[in-house]
């Protein structure tokens, strides 16, 4: 068990931080599990609701996706066993300052970035994503970024965009579809068009997906995995379930003079969502006959 000092030592650092990074320009909207966040050398089980900071790095596992917004109303989304470095982060885009630092690293994966910022943001400042060798530039643009061991490629879906490598000039696309492509070690491709089907499978390979059950911010319905009345076992299959990537909570309940430790992994947006999930997660927690249950 945790001393008295432990416990207050944790809940004032959780609220420095939760003080330093409330009006964070990126929070985390919706996901599939599972998913981490990686900061300052530790890792957390990433769920909605979420504030990110600068040098956080976001990770998805087998089936795990995730969708971050934006202040502005831009969208970052991640496909399955990807990686993304949040580089530089402004703490609000609606400020108008001129010199506001914005930039992602896509490490590894697939990535969907829309980026839209407000009128009042000075008309230089834009989005910088490095995407393995490439570095792109944009303002308001809609893009499908892949970086893997082979090659990069940032695809243009519309807006405009700017890309450029160690080497080679710097291309300016602005034909929807457009693509630009780097192999590791190699100069860069010509700037290609990929056709509709194409698009629309890569896009099929970002977004949520129903059937693994969707979490969000907002989301009422829990999936109860299991129920204890031990407190340390709880505490220790809890840190086990969050270190595989599910960011699952203790919650206590009175039943006929006993205390019991309901670990449930909240926030699906409906009780469909959490249906959908529950088979993955009991083969992935190694868990059965979890249940439903929405929160007050």
């Amino acid at each position: 068990m945790r001393t008295l000092v432990e416990l207050l030592v944790a809940v004032i650092l959780s609220l420095c931080t939760l003080s330093a990074f409330a009006d964070s320009a990126v929070r985390v909207k919706a996901l599939n599990y599972p998913a981490w966040l990686v900061r300052n050398y530790e890792t957390f089980a990433l769920q909605p609701g979420m504030r990110l900071q600068s040098n956080d790095l976001i990770r998805t596992g087998e089936g795990g996706r995730v969708q971050l917004q934006l202040t502005d109303s831009s969208i970052i989304k991640l496909g399955e066993s990807s990686r993304l470095l949040v580089e530089k982060l402004p703490a609000s885009l609606n400020a108008g300052d001129v010199s506001i630092p914005f930039s992602l690293q896509a490490l590894r994966g697939l990535f969907r970035v829309t980026s839209k910022f407000p009128d009042n943001v000075a008309v230089g400042q834009q989005l910088e994503l490095g995407v393995g060798d490439i570095e792109a530039a944009m303002r308001n643009a809609d893009i499908w970024v892949s970086a893997d061991l082979a090659q990069d490629a940032v695809c243009l879906i519309e807006g405009e965009v700017a890309v450029a490598s160690a080497g080679a000039a710097r291309v300016d696309m602005n034909q929807a579809l457009s693509c630009y492509v780097k192999p590791k070690a190699k100069a860069p491709l010509p700037v290609d068009q990929i056709d509709m089907q194409q698009h629309q499978l890569w896009i099929a390979e970002i977004e949520l997906r129903d059937g693994f059950g969707i979490a969000a911010e907002n989301g009422q319905w829990q999936l109860v995995l299991i129920s204890l009345t031990d407190a340390g076992r709880a505490e220790g299959i809890l840190k086990s379930f969050r270190e595989r990537g599910f960011a699952v909570e203790d919650k206590t309940v009175e039943r006929q003079g006993r205390t019991l430790h309901r670990l449930l992994l909240p926030g699906f947006i409906s009780i469909d969502a959490a249906l959908n999930a529950r088979s993955r997660v009991e083969q992935q927690l190694g868990v059965s006959e979890t249940w439903v249950w929405k929160a007050n």
